[in-house]
This record gives C-alpha cells, structure tokens and sequence, in this order.
C-alpha cells in the first residue's frame, strides 16, 4: 500500500498536471481499471482509455485553467481527501471554480483507481 507521502504526492502531481496541461503526466498517475465521478452523480469515466479520450476532451474545453489545493490532503489508508480551488476557461474568459472535494483511492501500486470529484454542479 502506497505511503501517505505518496498520496499526497500524486494527488499534488494530479493538480499539477492538469495545470499545465500535461495529459501523459496526467494519466501516468491512474490505474488502467480507473474509475473517475466527475461529479459525482453526473459524469462517470472507467478506465484510462475513458480518461485519454472522453475526459481529457472536456479538459481541453476547460483549458487554460489551474487546480490547487486548498487545505492539506488528509490521507487514511490508501485512501484521501482534498479540497481544492480552481479557475476554469468557460465562454473565452477564466472562471472561478470551488470548493472542490476529491476522494481518491489508490491502488497498491500508487495509482489512483478511484476518484469521486464533489463540487456544485449547475
């Protein structure tokens, strides 16, 4: 099972990742059986084929944008939770996203194999 540390160091290179728009540094940090709820209720993502194609097309529609993280990441097990802020490029102008709470489950190789993204969805 990954180490505290290491979580949180994934989930600070999810964040980063995103942020600067670096899609294979971005999927190396998911299981290949991945399942990604984003949001919760709305939009379900499994697998890392999912993830390549279908969610990374909605990153781009949302780009440029940046996540960081709030608070600390509270790690129990192999599992987390962060509260993170963000912008977000909707209609050509950068918006203002958050609070965001992501749990992330990781699997014993350190990758995420679930992630469960809670924001308040219009």
């Amino acid at each position: 099972m990954p180490g505290a540390d290491s979580i949180i160091a994934a989930i600070n290179a999810h964040c980063e990742t995103l942020s600067n728009h670096d899609k294979e540094g971005w999927l190396a940090l998911w299981a290949d059986d991945t399942v990604l709820e984003d949001p919760v209720g709305v939009d379900t993502y499994t697998g890392i084929e999912s993830l390549r194609t279908t969610f990374w097309d909605l990153v781009d529609d949302l780009s440029p944008m940046k996540l960081w993280l709030e608070r600390d990441v509270i790690v129990c097990g192999n599992e987390a939770i962060a509260i993170l802020q963000g912008v977000v490029t909707r209609e050509g102008r950068m918006q203002h996203v958050g609070p965001l709470v992501d749990h992330f489950t990781f699997n014993e190789a350190g990758k995420i194999s679930q992630m469960r993204a809670f924001w308040k969805y219009a």
